[in-house]
C-alpha cells in the first residue's frame, strides 16, 4: 500500500477552499453552469429515450424542457445551476488531495469532472419515471437521487477515485489484522 503520508487537516482546508474559490470563479466567469447544463440536458435528451422512451423536448421560450410521451408531458423541475456546480467541488476536493503526483491528479480531475457528469445527466434522464410514475417508492429514489446529486456525488466521486491516499492518509480506513 506504500508508505503513509501526513495529513495535515489545516493545510489540506486551506487548499480545498483555495482551489474551491478559484474554480467557483472560473465557473463563473465562463457561465460554467450553462455550459455544463446544456451538456446535461443533451446528454439525458439521448439517454433518456432507450431508457424509458420519453423525449426531452426544448422549452421554445427557454424555460425547462418537457420529457414528452404521447399526450403526456413532464416539465424538468430541476434547478440546473445547483445541480451543475456540484462539479466545482469534487475538482477542488480532487485538486487538494495530498499525495497525488501531478499526472494522477489530471486523471483523477478528468475522470472526477466525468463521473459527476455522468451522475448528474442519469438524474436528468430519469426524471419523468421518478415524477410521472408518482408512488412511495418513486418518491424515495427521486429524494436519493436528489440527495446524491446536489450533495453527495462530490463527495462520492472523490471517496471512490482517492480511497488509496485516504487510507494512507487516514488511519481508520486502513485494514487492520
Amino acid at each position: 500500500m506504500g508508505g503513509a503520508v501526513r495529513l495535515s487537516k489545516g493545510r489540506f482546508l486551506a487548499t480545498f477552499l483555495v482551489l474551491f474559490a478559484a474554480l467557483l470563479g472560473g465557473w463563473s466567469a465562463t457561465n460554467g453552469a450553462y455550459w455544463y447544463s446544456r451538456g446535461l440536458v443533451s446528454a439525458a435528451a439521448t439517454m433518456g429515450p432507450p431508457i424509458h422512451g420519453w423525449v426531452l423536448v426544448a422549452d421554445p421560450t427557454g424555460g425547462q424542457p418537457s420529457w414528452v410521451s404521447g399526450s403526456y408531458s413532464v416539465r424538468t423541475a430541476i434547478q440546473f445551476d445547483a445541480l451543475a456546480v456540484g462539479v466545482v467541488p469534487a475538482l477542488a476536493l480532487l485538486g487538494a488531495t495530498p499525495g497525488l503526483g501531478w499526472l494522477r491528479r489530471v486523471i483523477y480531475l478528468v475522470a472526477g469532472g466525468g463521473l459527476c457528469f455522468l451522475i448528474d445527466t442519469l438524474i436528468v434522464a430519469l426524471f419523468p419515471l421518478l415524477v410521472f410514475y408518482k408512488n412511495p417508492f418513486t418518491d424515495v429514489v427521486g429524494t436519493f437521487l436528489g440527495l446524491v446529486g446536489f450533495v453527495g456525488a462530490p463527495v462520492i466521486v472523490w471517496g471512490a477515485l482517492t480511497f488509496r491516499q485516504l487510507q494512507r492518509m487516514l488511519p481508520a480506513l486502513r485494514r487492520h489484522p
